[in-house]
């Protein structure tokens, strides 16, 4: 008997590959997404300044850690959204709160994703002396890679695939 069917504590295995535990485990394929997020809110922030810049042929009216601070709040803003407004609305995931846990990490998959951005950026256009369009064709390209993941893991999590692998299996064998 595990500790899930005893009742005495709720666990929560740290990869959510089952549909009970997509938002509890820190790790769900919903954790994908909020990559994406994080890398598209950098994206777009980071227009601010780029345009700026196109624009007025000037230095940035900003620090780049700004836009990384921005990331970081919508992140918070995002997560207590979530679970606050779209969960009384009924539009939340099985219409269940996430774990502490689970919305921590999806912060910080937020932020990992704005980061992995500014990296990109810093690469692209300061180390590579590149226009601010190859940032962005490379961070959408990113964000597609990373949007292709969240699918394929919703994919192998959805109860109603397995039962569709399950079936077919039967079939084939």
């Amino acid at each position: 008997m595990s500790s899930e069917e005893s009742g005495k504590k709720k666990y929560a295995p740290f990869i959510g590959l089952l549909e009970d535990y997509v938002g509890r485990s820190p790790l769900d394929y919903y954790s994908w997404g909020h990559i994406a997020f994080g890398i598209g809110a950098f994206s777009i922030f980071s227009l601010i300044i780029t345009v700026f810049e196109q624009i007025f042929l000037t230095s940035a009216i900003m620090p780049w850690w700004w836009i990384m601070s921005f990331v970081i709040a919508v992140g918070i803003g995002w997560e207590i959204i979530e679970n606050t407004i779209l969960w009384k609305l009924g539009v939340k995931y099985e219409n269940r709160r996430d774990s502490f846990v689970n919305a921590f990490f999806d912060i910080i998959f937020v932020i990992l994703g704005g980061a992995t951005t500014w990296l990109l950026k810093w690469i692209i256009m300061d180390i590579m002396g590149e226009l601010g369009r190859w940032f962005y064709i490379s961070a959408l390209v990113l964000f597609i890679l990373i949007l292709i993941a969240y699918f394929i893991g919703f994919y192998i999590t959805n109860k109603k695939t397995k039962q569709t692998r399950k079936d077919l299996g039967k079939i084939v064998s």
